[in-house]
């Protein structure tokens, strides 16, 4: 579905150029500078459907290859422990989230948002807490969140959840719960949409809580080791600039 003949072909008197990625194989599409052939598209996995690919670098394409490499060894090693099946799943032990086919570690997710009609319903993500809601542990335990409660009835037409993350070839991704037609904010379906972004959220505020108390440590952890450096200035067993430099990087850490 990749290839051009526009691409494929430099002309009827033009030879064909060599993959500037790995100067082995014919290349099938042209980059900013050089030509990409089939086979290291396909190295870049779910990765290519972010890239431009006549406006991207070699550079670029071999981030996006470098970075389905991880997305591989994190498949490898991936259990799944608690999940909200169709959306989502999380790998408490080794810190991973598992949404459509991006494996992503926990301190990869910036925020999220429900978000109903084009209005913003719940909201979470790093220093922040579920609006309206309280986390008490576990899948489902979102409570006196308004998710999805309307007084008035009225016709929903979209519903889902806007994750942003860090990862620069999937800043933002989007679950979608109704994905055709509109249903009655009453209806028994939308009682079941409301629920599963119940769930959704509710692991996503456990993988937030997670990353938020994982830096809380580290930073008394780093400032423990900055006290310890400082009773040696003191005792004049290390300089002012080796103090200065070791506490740079503990705070950096």
């Amino acid at each position: 579905s990749y290839l051009d003949k526009g691409d494929m072909y430099m002309g009827l008197f033009g030879k064909k150029e060599i993959c500037c990625i790995c100067n082995q194989n014919k290349g099938v599409k042209h980059l900013t500078n050089g030509m990409i052939c089939k086979t290291c598209m396909e190295k870049c996995g779910p990765f290519l459907a972010s890239l431009n690919i006549k406006n991207s670098s070699p550079d670029k394409i071999c981030e996006a290859i470098s970075a389905n490499a991880i997305n591989q060894e994190r498949a490898a090693i991936f259990k799944t422990t608690k999940s909200v099946p169709n959306y989502i799943e999380i790998d408490e032990v080794n810190k991973l989230l598992h949404i459509f086919q991006y494996f992503l570690s926990y301190d990869e997710i910036v925020d999220y948002e429900l978000l109903q009609n084009g209005e913003s319903i719940s909201k979470g993500g790093l220093e922040s807490a579920i609006i309206g809601g309280a986390l008490l542990g576990g899948v489902g335990a979102i409570v006196g969140s308004n998710v999805g409660k309307k007084k008035i009835t009225q016709e929903i037409s979209e519903y889902r959840i806007k994750i942003t993350t860090k990862n620069p070839f999937v800043t933002s991704l989007y679950i979608h719960f109704l994905t055709a037609g509109k249903v009655k904010s009453n209806s028994f379906l939308f009682k079941t949409y409301c629920n599963d972004a119940n769930n959704v959220l509710s692991l996503l505020s456990l993988v937030t809580h997670e990353v938020e108390n994982s830096k809380f440590s580290n930073s008394i952890s780093g400032a423990d080791e900055i006290l310890k450096y400082k009773k040696l200035f003191d005792a004049g067993i290390i300089t002012q600039e080796e103090f200065n430099t070791k506490k740079t990087q503990l705070l950096n850490f």
